[in-house]
């Protein structure tokens, strides 16, 4: 049993009591490791019925059951394919998804844009980001000399 020595306040331990702090000679069983709790957060800038899926689909894919979990990736690909999201929305549900460190929102999403983007040149990528070129003709040039395939039709 722990007592306290008066004069200095420092707590002192019988040997024979066992240090109830220490796994090790405990017979209790360890308690269960809480786990991160899936609630949605409101995102900006994003409407009202993309907030909704995505928060239907973090608290489902926070389930216990396998089939729940699955179902609501299945779902929220068939809305992501469905819809028309602009390329700036599904940036920022990126972006979100990275913050709330939620794997599987933020794949689902990502693989949207992959999709947007696969099979486009390159001046079709820079459309589709908004992105300005800012290369010197001679720039450009020597890139795709060097990098031909990124600049196939």
């Amino acid at each position: 049993m722990a007592e306290v020595n008066e004069t200095d306040q420092t707590p002192t331990v019988d040997p024979k009591t066992p240090n109830l702090g220490d796994s090790t000679t405990s017979s209790q069983p360890k308690p269960k490791q809480i786990t991160t709790v899936n609630v949605a957060v409101p995102i900006p800038d994003v409407g009202p019925q993309l907030q909704v899926v995505v928060e239907e689909f973090i608290l489902k894919s926070g389930s216990d059951d396998e089939e729940v979990r699955t179902a609501a990736r299945n779902d929220l690909r068939d809305f992501i394919e469905r819809e028309e999201i602009g390329i700036t929305t599904l940036l920022v549900v990126v972006k979100y998804a990275h913050e709330v460190k939620n794997a599987d929102l933020l794949d689902a999403f990502c693989e949207r844009v992959a999709n947007l983007i696969k099979d486009k040149k390159v001046v079709e990528v820079r459309q589709i980001f908004g992105i300005v070129n800012d290369f010197t003709p001679e720039e450009e040039q020597a890139l795709r000399d060097e990098h031909p395939w990124a600049f196939e039709d």
